[in-house]
């Protein structure tokens, strides 16, 4: 059977269309959520009353716009009476973006479909948990929430790797052994 250089071509593309459609089933990014609370970074507690705090952590990822989150907290003056993530940047204040329903108590699981405008909102730094409590409606303690994306997974680096040197056999070989030559 004749190999024609439109054959080694095709069979090129195909593989390279192969790799670019399995690496664009890796684009999706998760994203890990922390945080520490405390009354010092709620501005809605300005004498800085109480030795309460708290942290948050979770997940989220681009793909499914799916938000996992747990918010712990301790030392309140009183109890919770409320919960919510705000868009604002660190010390500033700023409206109720997704609020956390209730019953609440620590720890806090639960887990939500994000909008393209939290998902921004999120992944800008622009988020923080407000726990509000019976003494502290405006906010007990607060927290910035910290959003740091996981790498891209080590299969699909091997697989450009592979890709690649695939590539660069076939190239060789068709040099070296070329039936091609005219």
């Amino acid at each position: 059977m004749k190999i024609t250089k439109k054959c080694v071509f095709a069979s090129r593309m195909g593989l390279a269309l192969v790799g670019i459609f399995l690496l664009g089933q890796a684009n999706a990014t998760v994203y890990v959520l922390s945080g520490d609370m405390d009354v010092f970074q709620a501005l809605t507690n300005p004498g800085n009353v109480g030795n309460g705090t708290g942290t948050i952590a979770g997940d989220y990822d681009d793909v499914t716009n799916s938000l996992n989150y747990t918010i712990t907290w301790m030392d309140l003056t009183s109890d919770v009476n409320n919960m919510h993530f705000h868009v604002a940047p660190v010390g500033v204040s700023g409206g109720v973006d997704l609020g956390i329903p209730s019953p609440w108590s620590s720890p806090q699981v639960g887990s939500a479909t994000l909008t393209d405008t939290q998902e921004t909102n999120l992944l800008s730094g622009n988020w923080y948990v407000n726990v509000h409590t019976l003494d502290f409606g405006g906010g007990e303690i607060r927290g910035q929430v910290i959003v740091n994306p996981v790498p891209i997974p080590a299969a699909a680096w091997l697989f450009g790797s592979g890709l690649l040197c695939l590539f660069g056999l076939v190239r060789r070989k068709h040099s070296v052994y070329s039936p091609f030559k005219e």
